[in-house]
């Protein structure tokens, strides 16, 4: 019987920073390390004194939550589960994480509710937020890592590439066209040049020429103009969307 030996750290990191296969964790991570670290600079800099920051804090935590917990959704339903299937080994202790992600986020929920009261006490609450969200980010950033090494080598090990970029393709199809275009923000904020011209190649591919030039309205809204430019000039699109280029 084969025996099947699990890469060191950074044996998988060297295997996947050289492979060159499809890669399902990369673009979403770096969009929600983004966000994660937006959210936690807004904690730390937070005048609990002023209701306005401390209602904007909340609705910033909030939604860093909801995506977090969505995110472990759908990598439960479209990834880890048909790992499970040929794996079932290989996902345990991320399940095991994703359990433990979800409880943390019930709890700075109730730290939230406390805070938006604006009790004599909130900067003592405000901080102890400060001190969980940060616990709750460094988790999630090793567990991403962990995912985008081990994680997609055992993807790697168990599937083609044909059948990753299936599950790829059955989660955007899953998602509202709202969705879709507040997770390309954050990816988009998160990616670097060469991703940003891969995504925006893949999605010219994949869907119509009206389709495509609203991806490029939102890339050109969320990007500063230089790296805006630059990408358009290598997509060959009018660097201000509606003008013809000459």
């Amino acid at each position: 019987m084969l025996m099947m030996t699990t890469p060191s750290s950074a044996e998988a990191l060297e295997q996947v920073g050289s492979g060159r296969r499809i890669q399902p964790y990369r673009a979403i991570h770096k969009g929600l390390r983004q966000l994660m670290m937006r959210t936690l600079n807004l904690a730390a800099t937070l005048d609990a004194s002023l209701p306005d920051e401390r209602d904007q804090l909340a609705a910033a935590v909030e939604e860093m939550l909801r995506t977090c917990a969505d995110h472990l959704e759908h990598e439960n339903t479209y990834f880890h589960a048909p790992l499970q299937q040929r794996a079932e080994r290989a996902v345990l202790a991320f399940e095991d994480d994703h359990q433990q992600h979800l409880a943390s986020i019930e709890e700075l929920r109730k730290r939230i509710a406390v805070i938006k009261l604006g009790t004599d006490d909130v900067r003592q609450h405000a901080y102890a937020l400060y001190l969980e969200l940060t616990r709750f980010v460094a988790e999630n950033l090793e567990h991403m890592a962990d995912e985008e090494t081990q994680l997609t080598l055992a993807l790697w090990q168990h599937f083609s590439d044909e059948e990753i970029e299936g599950f790829e393709n059955r989660l955007r199809a899953s998602l509202t066209p709202q969705e879709n275009a507040y997770y390309l923000r954050w990816i988009a904020a998160g990616s670097d040049a060469t991703e940003l011209a891969d995504i925006a190649r893949q999605a010219r591919a994949s869907m119509p020429a009206d389709a495509f030039a609203g991806i490029c309205a939102l890339l050109s809204d969320v990007l500063p103009a230089p790296r805006w430019t630059r990408l358009a000039r290598e997509l060959g699109v009018p660097p201000v969307p509606g003008f013809v280029s000459v």
